[in-house]
């Protein structure tokens, strides 16, 4: 069955009902203004319907959450990790001086219902609740009384409801950090490349460290995959060693039925970054070989 899910999730549809996320809703007129100030990438001129990504980060640079950021008719919608949601929520509100903005914290309303696979798009046409695009098909922003109903649609539109370990897999291939597993407030934007970033916008917090980093230094460390040679899925945290030196660390590891073998995502230092570097994984009780490997590891078709 797992792997029925993952081969349909490759070359038909299936559907996550998405319980990590969490939801907040912007309205008010100066809300497209307002968070243009707050965030790394652009999105006062967002139309409705346009999504991009984007992370809000501390005066230091550092990632409070990373989120999806929707722009409807009449608000914006912010996918953001449950285990960041509550957190930003506060932040943003006292961030809120006299800006006709208002944030509420809407998770306990609606549930976000990820669809991920190359027969999406024809799916998502169809829908009568917001599809969002993201790096892995469409997250759909559903009333939590009408879950069940949509959930029952899109199977019947032939979706396949999948365990969301697959997801997890999926996004690891992808090389799509989580908040709380692989990042948090000790991640700069810079660390997981330049998504997510303009360099052209106004100020916002934590601006002028996010263009040192681009422009007058570099980061010491950098977000990338590893594909593991024939063996155990190494364990989260092994300390990522080349020339018995410790470079890094591991944060997810799952097996990618893609490959055929284990996989990871992590962080090293620079020096050590280089697409095709081989290391070791070493954890408590196992040693795994495996070489650098450039994000995404197996890219994921979605329709788009």
């Amino acid at each position: 069955m797992f792997h029925d899910h993952y081969n349909a999730a490759r070359t038909k549809a299936v559907t996550f009902t998405k319980d990590w996320m969490g939801i907040l809703k912007l309205t008010g007129p100066e809300r497209h203004t307002w968070l243009q100030g707050m965030v790394t990438n652009e999105v006062e001129n967002l139309k409705p319907g346009e999504a991009c990504y984007a992370a809000h980060l501390n005066a230091q640079g550092k990632v409070v959450a990373q989120m999806t950021v929707f722009a409807a008719k009449d608000e914006i919608w912010l996918l953001v990790e449950q285990t960041a949601v509550q957190k930003l929520a506060a932040v943003f509100d006292r961030l809120i001086i006299m800006e006709d903005v208002q944030v509420r914290n809407v998770s306990s309303e609606y549930s976000v219902l990820g669809l991920v696979g190359p027969q999406t798009r024809a799916l998502v046409q169809t829908l009568e609740y917001p599809a969002v695009s993201v790096d892995l098909g469409y997250d759909l922003i559903v009333p939590k009384d009408a879950l069940a109903r949509v959930s029952e649609n899109l199977t019947a539109a032939g979706a396949l409801p999948a365990d969301p370990g697959i997801w997890n897999i999926l996004r690891a291939e992808s090389g799509i950090p989580v908040y709380g597993v692989d990042i948090d407030e000790t991640t700069t934007m810079p660390e997981l490349g330049q998504r997510g970033i303009s360099y052209d916008k106004g100020c916002y917090i934590g601006q002028e460290v996010v263009a040192r980093i681009k422009y007058i230094g570099h980061v010491n460390r950098r977000f990338v995959g590893f594909v593991c040679d024939e063996g155990a899925i190494p364990e989260v945290r092994s300390t990522v060693q080349v020339q018995g030196k410790d470079v890094g660390y591991i944060t997810t590891a799952v097996f990618s039925p893609g490959l055929g073998r284990p996989i990871a995502l992590g962080f090293v230092n620079r020096v050590a970054g280089e697409p095709g570097t081989s290391v070791l994984l070493a954890g408590n009780t196992a040693i795994v070989a495996a070489r650098v490997a450039a994000l995404p590891i197996i890219p994921t078709g979605s329709g788009d």
